[in-house]
């Protein structure tokens, strides 16, 4: 008997043993196969070890709103599952959850910033020094031999700089993800002022502006930074206020109309602003544009309208109330009043209201509305459902 029981005993500990072995050997594996991917990607280049190691700052970050908000923040855009704020002194990403990734200060005057694909260029708008961060670190920094005039961000992750030029009137810099440089565009027709990305694909148009016998022409040149060729370029009159580029689509917003172009320059459909004065635009997610017109201190005379890609008209809202920022995804648009976020859908109907301090002055929106205030970012979750239809 006794000696049945010992056999029992060490088949057990045998047992034990191999399975303690096993689990001792899974996790070796594990650990051996991230080292060498880590030393694959180290040995590969030094971003690409950097995005590796931003995938991870990204996963574990952690907190949650309210962000708390050291200065005023003059720039929000959306980068791959992450919030990027811009303020005067300062860089910081966030998750949508509120979770802190990175916060550095960028050290530039007068910063503006383009964000899309994990990479962000900040630079100093008639400046001539940038800098390119990932999500979670700084990849690199450095100075053109001109005043920067725009920036803008692929969806491949492709980044360009558009500045001023010597011999040529402007130059467009091209680099790849991996901040190699791709190639230089030189363009004689106008005065830079701009460069704007594809929704999709990788074209990026590029503005300028020029004067003819007494008159204000805009300048639209569109760029293939695959190709490195140029597409077409024609000009229209009036001064650039903001474009939207989506494959051959292109819309451009002047000082007094939004008008939708054909690749040969041909007008297709355009919006007339009749006088009124151009107040906030918004176009952040989808193919719909937000304009609102009026003068907060004469906030009676504030209306909201929103536009198809095609410039038909789907909203017309006479708001009536100050309006202080704008967000606009797919389906809704956020409206920041003071002390109050509206919420309407793309049909014009407001489906609920959110009560919020009236020092709030920037909104953006992440499963529901986030308000920027004077010390913190807060997500509004107590809403106020409502039937009302607004008249167009």
């Amino acid at each position: 008997m006794a000696n049945q029981l010992d056999e029992i005993t060490n088949a057990r500990k045998m047992r034990v043993n191999k399975i303690r072995k096993k689990r001792f050997l899974i996790f070796f594996l594990i650990c051996f196969a991230l080292i060498v991917f880590y030393m694959l990607v180290t040995s590969y280049s030094e971003i690409a070890s950097k995005d590796f190691k931003d995938l991870f700052h990204t996963v574990f970050a952690s907190g949650s709103y309210p962000i708390d908000m050291s200065e005023t923040v003059t720039m929000v855009e959306k980068n791959d599952q992450s919030i990027v704020l811009l303020s005067q002194n300062t860089i910081k990403t966030v998750k949508g959850s509120g979770a802190l990734i990175f916060e550095a200060p960028h050290g530039l005057t007068s910063a503006e910033m383009a964000s899309r694909s994990g990479r962000i260029v900040v630079y100093s708008q008639s400046g001539k020094s940038f800098k390119v961060y990932n999500r979670s670190s700084l990849l690199t920094m450095g100075n053109t031999s001109f005043e920067i005039s725009g920036a803008a961000v692929l969806s491949s992750g492709r980044y360009c700089l558009l500045t001023r030029g010597d011999e040529y009137t402007s130059e467009l810099h091209v680099f790849n993800k991996d901040t190699s440089k791709r190639f230089t565009w030189y363009g004689t027709d106008g005065f830079p002022l701009d460069v704007i990305a594809s929704q999709s694909g990788d074209t990026v148009l590029v503005i300028s502006v020029k004067s003819l016998e007494g008159r204000l022409f805009t300048v639209m040149t569109v760029i293939n930074t695959a190709s490195q060729k140029e597409e077409y370029s024609f000009s229209h009159e009036g001064l650039y206020v903001d474009a939207m580029l989506n494959g051959e689509d292109l819309v451009v917003i002047f000082d007094s109309e939004a008008v939708y172009f054909r690749k040969d320059g041909q007008i297709q459909s355009s919006y007339a602003f009749d006088g009124k004065q151009l107040l906030k635009i918004a176009h952040q997610e989808g193919d719909n544009i937000a304009l609102c017109f009026g003068d907060n201190s004469r906030s009676e005379i504030n209306t909201i309208v929103v536009l198809s890609k095609k410039l038909s008209q789907i909203m017309y809202e006479p708001f009536k109330r100050e309006i202080h920022s704008l967000w606009l995804d797919s389906d809704e648009l956020y409206v920041l009043s003071r002390g109050r976020v509206f919420v309407y859908s793309s049909s014009g109907i407001l489906k609920k209201t959110y009560a919020c301090s009236t020092s709030s002055y920037g909104i953006f929106e992440w499963g529901g509305p986030v308000v920027l205030e004077s010390q913190f970012a807060t997500k509004l979750t107590e809403a106020t459902q409502t039937e009302e239809n607004n008249e167009s």
